[in-house]
């Protein structure tokens, strides 16, 4: 995994966008990255807007970030208008960051797109918490982080206080990038867990961040979306091995252009989220359209610039 955890232009434009959220407490996605309609959006929803080439239209959903009430160290992003939403109609996903940092400013595009497309996503990391420098030699994995986290949104009282009663807590989806890949590939073994994704990821050859390796891929009982951002990513070629071992329906999908941070903090992180959000309306909500970017070789993700599409189990 790359040492560059977060660069300083990042972090000052994370830090400018928190304070911006924590002065409104609400934030909508930009119109012209929009997310796709489900069935837990409402006719009240945002317009939708042009999608990218073989993506389903998209309806962005106002969003809010906000502390986990009873559970420390972690950021719900979530629909601001829950009321508008079907009670039981929210897929629960949590997130790893990347350098499996107990900060998800680096994410914060990435993590508010999601949301709008009617997901709770709870990140690991407080909602004032900043970056620690570290190294990967001091890293250390916590998957059980997130699925406290899962545990927490679809069995606490306090979040059902907190989301209004709005969470399935049937359809939960791990999520992560880069070491923080590597504690969603790793919690994706537990049955909690109904789908797994993971960017700019993979285990290495020899176990690392606290002696996870690739052993553990042979627990994984989910659909896997393995994403890397091409030959210039750190994490290309786990990504590509680690794919090449699971036995579960999977994606590699691969954006020559992203690199190794692009897809969650960069120029892309809008298609990033679009990609994952995608994958879990798939997986999660059985929604055919949003599959259809993953499956076959004329798949919509295939036909996009710089995009390359592997998968295998999919059903269509």
């Amino acid at each position: 995994m790359s040492t560059r955890f977060m660069t300083a232009r990042t972090l000052l434009a994370a830090t400018v966008t928190a304070v911006v959220l924590a002065g409104s407490g609400t934030a909508a996605a930009s119109p012209a990255a929009s997310p796709t309609t489900s069935p837990a959006t409402s006719p009240a929803t945002s317009p939708t807007a042009s999608p990218a080439t073989g993506a389903p239209a998209r309806t962005v959903l106002a969003t809010v970030r906000e502390a986990a009430d009873g559970l420390p160290g972690h950021t719900v992003y979530r629909p601001a208008d829950l009321r508008a939403l079907r009670k039981g109609s929210l897929p629960v996903i949590v997130h790893g960051n990347g350098a499996c940092a107990t900060s998800n400013l680096e994410g914060i595009t990435f993590l508010t797109g999601l949301a709008s497309q009617g997901y709770i996503v709870i990140a690991n990391g407080g909602v004032a918490d900043f970056p620690v420098p570290s190294t990967p030699d001091k890293t250390t994995a916590h998957p059980e982080a997130l699925l406290a986290a899962a545990r927490w949104a679809t069995g606490s009282k306090q979040a059902r206080k907190q989301f209004d009663g709005r969470v399935d807590p049937t359809r939960v989806g791990v999520l992560g990038h880069s070491c923080g890949g590597i504690e969603a590939l790793a919690a994706g073994t537990d049955p909690i867990v109904d789908a797994v994704a993971g960017f700019n990821t993979g285990y290495f050859p020899q176990p690392s961040f606290g002696g996870y390796g690739r052993d553990r891929l042979a627990g994984l009982h989910t659909p896997t979306l393995l994403v890397n951002g091409g030959p210039d990513d750190v994490a290309y070629q786990n990504s590509v091995e680690n794919y090449a071992l699971l036995g579960v329906p999977a994606v590699l999908a691969s954006d020559a252009a992203a690199g190794h941070v692009g897809l969650i903090a960069g120029l892309e992180a809008t298609e990033g989220w679009q990609v994952a959000a995608d994958w879990f309306d798939y997986v999660l909500r059985g929604n055919r359209a949003a599959g259809a970017r993953f499956a076959g070789p004329n798949c919509g993700l295939c036909g996009e610039d710089g995009w390359t599409v592997e998968s295998k189990g999919l059903s269509r």
